[in-house]
């Protein structure tokens, strides 16, 4: 659990999601629970901390805080006493755990310093483990004057019924191309339609693709899921390297890939964008291999999440490739 000291706003595709906000606020709506549901790497955090910083605002303007009052200053500072954010911890097994749920509800029954919103923000949702959930369901049930929780889910569907149906569920969808394109370019971004492709779709994991990194990393994978379907390489060996990245983020790399490959097998005027190492190993593998690959990287995905064996759930991710 980190303090907050990031300074956001809505991202332009946000607009209507940014207005319903606004309008639950000013109509006294406003639900104690939000659920911001939708693809990784879309901005559903930045929406989030824009949220926490107009509820906590002293004096906003007509369309998001001030920046500069009492509760502005303390909330870019880290320091406001009635925010908390919530995630798993930096190098950690990736699973918020019971102890998250009882410092939040501890934090939810304290009085606000400030006679306004105590706002909470749980990132992501689906990484609660079950004794986490149980514990919030308990919040969410009997939700004390003030507090908005706020959470960010990749996949809420993975979250249970009865949280889900304590939220307001704010959906959101992979942008449109040409408004996550025109942010892309205003970020800098030369090749912004080809990243945003490479991405799948979703314009801030575009934005760490176009960076120096973040095609290095995919290319990697790329040399290592090739190594070891030529068989030049073994799927403990190949396991061990990516153990450090994780199972959660190489899960996300390699459906990321295949999404590609197979657009690739079914287009093959199109290519693989943005990757060198790709075309190698997309004469390796046929439509119906890749295919059979992606449905089971999905239904490895959750379990990749999870604390227990993960140096097995690794191994697992590579033998795909190797078994096809």
């Amino acid at each position: 659990m980190d303090d907050v000291r990031e300074v956001e706003a809505p991202l332009p595709w946000q607009a209507e999601a940014w207005r319903r906000f606004l309008s639950a606020v000013e109509s006294g709506r406003l639900a104690h629970a939000i659920l911001l549901g939708g693809a990784a790497g879309t901005g559903k955090r930045q929406l989030a901390l824009a949220m926490m910083a107009r509820l906590l605002c002293e004096a906003p303007g007509a369309d998001a805080a001030c920046g500069t009052c009492r509760g502005c200053r303390l909330r870019i500072a880290g320091s406001h006493p009635d925010q908390m954010l919530i995630e798993p911890e930096a190098d950690g097994s990736g699973i918020l755990k019971i102890e998250s749920a009882r410092a939040l509800t501890e934090f939810s029954h304290r009085t606000s310093q400030y006679d306004g919103y105590r706002v909470a923000l749980v990132m992501p949702a689906e990484a609660m483990n079950r004794n986490t959930a149980n514990a919030l369901l308990k919040t969410l049930e009997e939700p004390p004057t003030g507090m908005v929780i706020i959470l960010v889910s990749h996949e809420p569907g993975r979250l249970s019924a009865t949280i889900r149906s304590r939220c307001q569920h704010y959906r959101l969808g992979t942008p449109a191309p040409a408004p996550a394109i025109e942010w892309l370019r205003a970020q800098g971004v030369a090749e912004a339609g080809q990243m945003l492709e490479l991405a799948g779709g979703s314009p801030l994991t575009a934005l760490v693709l176009a960076g120096e990194t973040g095609t290095q990393r995919l290319d990697s994978l790329v040399t290592a899921i090739d190594d070891v379907v030529s068989g030049r390489r073994g799927v403990v060996e190949a396991a061990a390297e990516w153990q450090a990245v994780g199972a959660l983020e190489t899960t996300r790399l390699m459906q990321r890939l295949s999404v590609q490959l197979m657009r690739a097998q079914a287009d093959p005027a199109s290519g693989v964008v943005g990757l060198a190492k790709a075309p190698a190993l997309r004469a390796r593998l046929d439509l119906k291999r890749i295919s059979r690959i992606s449905d089971r990287l999905l239904a490895l995905h959750a379990a990749a999440g999870q604390s227990l064996s993960r140096e097995l759930s690794m191994e697992a991710l590579f033998l795909v490739w190797s078994e096809g």
